[in-house]
């Protein structure tokens, strides 16, 4: 079997489960990322968590079961890749054991060789978390259309709602032809840190270790796969010509510090006189932890009856799993 035709069997079976499982359907409004560990879950494999020295993963088959190991070393989007790898190698039938020092070489384009079945397990894991569809469905949501794509902060709030590593949405961006080559390539050499530094303005963060999320109205319903201390940036119209304003009360109660507060008016300008203004909140997540944040535009001494806004979203800031077993507040609905 040549290289290439390992590579098309595994992007055909990463399709034929994503048909399987119904993905497509439940996540073609582009609000959430493929959660490969309710996947794995509902396949009932075994997944253990361990600290491997110099080892991303391994999978073993059995004749009655099949597990698999993800190490607790590395981050949680190559944890989920490596885990995306492993299911490959269960999915497409792999009936020896498999030893993984390095995942994403075929998105990355790698020339060099391997195994075929590592081939296999590979291509799967890429088309499996980052297809062409679930790409298509996130920058409809955003209104990102191809322009945008070759933008590096776009790119970079992009990969965080797939729940993906920054250089391998670049590398998805181009296999899925949204852009080129040349594009990913260029864009992949660009420090994710630029994007956060731009996404936080004058917020200066201890470390540039978490991710920043910006978001707004279009991520309404959206579920957020991250850390413990991500950056959320809320960027808001609001209508306080009437006397309304976002109620930021509920972030202290869900674990969010607020790091600045802010209302940017252009009304001044003479087309954008009694337009709204945009409200523009820092918030820093401080535990890991599971919870929903639900904001309200309303008059201060309205109730919540009265709203004339609302956003709620779904945060999932447990981080990279730890040593043990999947994590049971982990297995998020696919």
């Amino acid at each position: 079997m040549t290289k290439r035709n390992s590579i098309l069997t595994g992007v055909s079976r990463a399709a034929e489960l994503h048909d399987e499982m119904g993905l497509r359907d439940k996540l073609k409004d582009g609000s959430k990322a493929i959660d490969v560990f309710a996947v794995i879950a509902a396949l009932k494999v075994m997944v253990l968590f361990r600290p491997l020295e110099g080892l991303l993963g391994a999978y073993v088959p059995t004749p009655n079961a099949a597990g698999m190991l993800i190490t607790t070393q590395r981050n949680l989007h190559i944890q989920r890749f490596t885990a995306s790898h492993e299911l490959g190698h269960h999915v497409l039938k792999h009936h020896a054991p498999s030893l993984d020092l390095n995942v994403g070489f075929v998105a990355r384009g790698e020339k060099n060789g391997h195994e075929p079945q590592e081939v296999e397990a590979d291509a799967f894991a890429s088309e499996f978390l980052l297809p062409a569809w679930l790409i298509a469905a996130h920058a409809r949501r955003q209104g990102w259309g191809r322009a945008e794509l070759k933008r590096a902060e776009i790119v970079y709030q992009l990969s965080l709602r797939l729940a993906a590593s920054y250089s391998a949405t670049c590398w998805a961006l181009a296999s899925a032809k949204f852009i080129s080559q040349a594009d990913a390539n260029a864009l992949a050499s660009l420090p994710p840190k630029k994007s956060k530094m731009q996404a936080l303005e004058d917020v200066a963060p201890p470390s540039w270790h978490p991710d920043v999320w910006v978001l707004s109205k279009r991520d309404q319903g959206s579920q957020l796969i991250g850390g413990p201390d991500d950056f959320l940036v809320l960027s808001l119209e609001e209508h306080s010509g009437g006397g309304y304003e976002w109620d930021m009360d509920p972030l202290p109660s869900v674990g969010l510090s607020v790091r600045a507060d802010q209302r940017i008016d252009k009304s001044a300008e003479p087309a954008l006189i009694g337009s709204p203004i945009t409200r523009r909140v820092v918030a820093q997540s401080s535990a890991p932890g599971r919870t929903r944040l639900k904001l309200e535009e309303r008059r201060p001494w309205e109730g919540s009856g009265n709203a004339i806004n609302r956003v709620e979203f779904d945060l999932a800031l447990w981080g990279k799993e730890p040593v043990g077993l999947l994590r049971p507040e982990r297995m998020l609905a696919a």
